[in-house]
């Protein structure tokens, strides 16, 4: 197996020892997924981190028949349903690939089993918590602080191009719009008001 893309991610996140690059490298598997293929759907227990290495995934939630986008994975991160892996608990997330996607997965369980073996691996998991905790309260706190078109120039900035590879209306669901009104914002930026 060639995982040397994500090995060199991790590293950059926290350095791991050669003992436990190699122990993690044998629970490692790479998984491909269509467009519209699901990693996870609501109510499914969750079993795998999973670190996407190509493709653009989105994470929704359903309620009275609609769907709401809570975030979108692009490759580096971990479209991962931590709470449901921590609490052992059923997810209340969709992991849904919205292109073809390449991913690498691994048994949460057996990874957790390695951290009294490698301290290294323990700290690593504390550090992509934090970076994703970092993350998630930033973006609450903008949704409600910010107005549509000031998220809508963040989602710009932080996901550069992804516009151009999803569908208008799972933006404006993100950024809790309807499409016609980012349509409009679209318009208003285009010519500069």
């Amino acid at each position: 197996m060639h995982h040397l893309e994500i090995f060199r991610f991790l590293d950059h996140l926290h350095p791991l020892t050669v003992e436990a690059r190699s122990d993690l490298e044998t629970l490692l598997q790479s998984q491909e997924t269509d467009k519209n293929d699901y990693l996870l759907r609501e109510g499914d227990r969750a079993h795998y981190i999973y670190w996407l290495q190509e493709g653009v995934v989105r994470v929704f939630y359903s309620q009275d028949g609609n769907e709401y986008n809570k975030t979108f994975f692009v490759p580096g991160m971990f479209p991962t349903p931590i709470t449901a892996l921590l609490s052992d608990s059923p997810s209340q997330l969709s992991f849904q690939a919205l292109t073809p996607a390449q991913l690498v997965r691994f048994s949460y369980r057996k990874f957790r089993s390695m951290f009294d073996k490698h301290r290294c691996l323990e700290s690593l998991m504390l550090r992509i918590m934090e970076i994703q905790w970092i993350k998630k309260e930033r973006h609450d706190i903008r949704m409600v602080m910010n107005d549509a078109t000031t998220n809508y120039l963040t989602f710009r900035e932080e996901y550069p191009d992804l516009e151009h590879l999803i569908p208008q209306y799972h933006i404006a669901s993100y950024l809790g719009i309807t499409p016609i009104q980012l349509s409009r914002i679209r318009a208003k930026l285009a010519q500069g008001v």
